[in-house]
């Protein structure tokens, strides 16, 4: 694994606030501002660059299917579209040295949701259970505010649950070496945080169908209760 990518999963790992790299998550031309707070999560559904989302904590039926990616020790499940993508764990790919500082902030695992060679997408779960309390808001905030001591960033997504059960945001930051699109799904569940992060091309770039694709993708992380 090389440099870049090393310092992509440390700079957005949930808890560490360590300025972004040219590779980190950075979003673009997003068509949704939100940040008004939404309905209970059961029942939300927000708009993400992609288009509208579906929010859903837990997933109670365990289907068997070849395009759901399931993971019950970590505890989530994601869609696998077709054949062209792959799930490559976060720890085949990283090095000792950013392992351990990654479990010193409560990383359990994750995995790249991967096509072509290229990792769109990146689960992280970190145990948050040592904290006495963790504010999605806050976390939310903290992750802006570095963004912008390094680039000009332009926040066109933002919301947070009012019962601290998920969070959604996204940003374009361009500069002279960053110019990216991306967007951050968050869950808090028993005291484990789940992070979805993509990491492209803006949805304004992309075919309708590669759009639907990858707007389907987010739709589909879940929980597993």
């Amino acid at each position: 694994m090389d440099s870049t990518q090393e310092l992509k999963i440390v700079r957005w790992s949930i808890i560490i606030t360590i300025v972004i790299s040219v590779m980190s998550l950075v979003i673009h031309d997003l068509i949704y501002f939100q940040t008004h707070e939404s309905t209970p999560l059961d029942t939300a559904f927000i708009e993400s660059g992609f288009g509208k989302i579906s929010f859903s904590n837990k997933v109670q039926s365990y289907s068997i299917s070849n395009d759901i990616y399931q993971d019950y020790e970590l505890g989530f499940q994601i869609l696998k579209p077709n054949d062209t993508w792959k799930v490559i764990p976060m720890s085949d790919n990283m090095n000792d040295e950013s392992m351990e500082i990654l479990k010193t902030k409560g990383f359990l695992d994750g995995i790249y949701l991967e096509q072509n060679n290229e990792k769109h997408f990146m689960i992280a779960v970190f145990d948050v259970s040592q904290k006495s309390s963790f504010e999605l808001a806050n976390y939310v905030d903290t992750q802006i505010e570095t963004m912008k001591n390094i680039a000009d960033v332009d926040i066109q997504i933002r919301q947070v649950s009012q019962s601290n059960d998920w969070a959604i945001f996204g940003a374009h930051a361009h500069s002279e070496n960053i110019d990216e699109y991306g967007e951050q799904l968050l869950y808090l569940e028993n005291n484990r945080l789940y992070m979805l992060q993509y990491t492209g091309l803006s949805p304004s770039e992309m075919k309708t169908e590669i759009k639907s694709e990858y707007r389907s993708i987010l739709d589909s992380f879940k929980i597993l209760g």
